[in-house]
């Protein structure tokens, strides 16, 4: 157990998932239920987690440990009313309104788009971690991170760069570039950028996001999507910023095929449209121009641009055929670019 948790925290969910396996039986039975939670959570396959915890909740006594990770899921889930049912149950079996609670209830409002409430608890929250626990740099850097995030979505850009940046900073110092949070702030810190119009600067985060991103254990189509999508359509390409730059995601492109591949992720629609995002992130960096070197180079891209768009192509048919979605814009933009090529 105590080395499941160890992969945990690290976010060797493959490892930890293994060991929880093999530990799934009594006596061991709530510790891990608590365990597969946590693995599912970080997996985010939130749905999952709920179930485990709602079973941990039966076979144990009231804890606010276990009201507040309810409520973390099914915030996750986008049930914020429920969620901000177990924050308050939470708060109340304590008998007051501790910082955790201010943090667990400022992001329920956050994500209710409540800003005025949200903010004033997310900035109390952060101010009461600094005076009771300084030298936590991970807590720390997870509040700087939904405050940050909080700004953004306010429309204080500025504002939201400087608390992200802060905490990639204590990410960096204490977990290290590799680590999922350390990821997340990166990905968070694309959008104020973006955002804020400083577009260069968004793009070096988004590919640092990316790059993290493809490595995980818990490796998902969604993220490395929505990342695409924001260098793709939200950054003016060829209108101030160079196309070229997105050469740099040809070598995380390469390593998020080969992990979803490995993890079984390359076989469905969700998978044909992110190969379709990727692909067109290579083409616009492949123009056959400067040297022999540059030029080799943008066939290789090409070349890899092509392969991307074979495999999604019958994926995203399928799905459009089988009524699962209606992709039939990204059959299209996918015929388009292969007549590019």
């Amino acid at each position: 157990l105590d080395l499941a948790v160890v992969y945990l925290k690290n976010y060797a969910l493959d490892k930890c998932d293994a060991l929880y396996l093999v530990l799934a039986r009594p006596p061991l039975g709530r510790e891990v239920a608590t365990g597969l939670r946590n693995i599912a959570v970080q997996a985010a396959r939130q749905a999952e987690a709920a179930v485990l915890l709602e079973e941990v909740a039966k076979r144990t006594p009231p804890h606010e440990a276990t009201l507040r990770n309810l409520g973390t899921v099914y915030n996750q889930l986008r049930e914020f009313d429920k969620a901000k049912t177990y924050f308050d149950a939470a708060a109340e079996l304590v008998g007051e309104m501790e910082k955790e609670d201010l943090w667990n209830l400022g992001l329920v409002h956050k994500n209710k788009r409540n800003y005025a409430e949200a903010a004033p608890m997310l900035e109390q929250a952060l101010a009461n971690w600094i005076r009771d626990d300084p030298t936590d740099d991970v807590t720390l850097a997870k509040l700087y991170d939904s405050l940050g995030s909080c700004y953004d979505e306010m429309g204080r850009h500025e504002d939201a760069i400087t608390q992200l940046l802060e905490a990639r900073q204590l990410y960096n110092r204490s977990i290290g570039a590799e680590s999922p949070l350390y990821g997340s702030a990166c990905e968070r810190l694309t959008r104020a950028y973006v955002h804020g119009g400083r577009y260069d600067e968004g793009l070096d985060a988004m590919i640092e996001a990316f790059t993290v991103i493809a490595l995980q254990d818990a490796v998902h189509p969604t993220p490395l999507f929505e990342l695409l999508g924001i260098a793709l359509e939200e950054v003016p390409l060829t209108r101030g910023v160079d196309p070229i730059a997105l050469a740099r995601l040809e070598v995380p492109i390469q390593a998020a095929v080969r992990n979803m591949h490995y993890r079984a992720l390359d076989r469905d629609g969700n998978c044909g449209v992110l190969f379709e995002r990727m692909a067109r992130a290579m083409v616009l960096s492949s123009v056959a121009q400067g040297d022999r070197e540059q030029q080799d180079a943008a066939a290789r891209r090409r070349s890899m641009a092509r392969a991307l768009l074979n495999h999604a192509a019958p994926l995203v048919e399928a799905a459009t055929r089988e009524g699962l979605a209606d992709l039939t814009h990204v059959s299209l933009l996918i015929d388009h670019e292969m007549k590019a090529l």
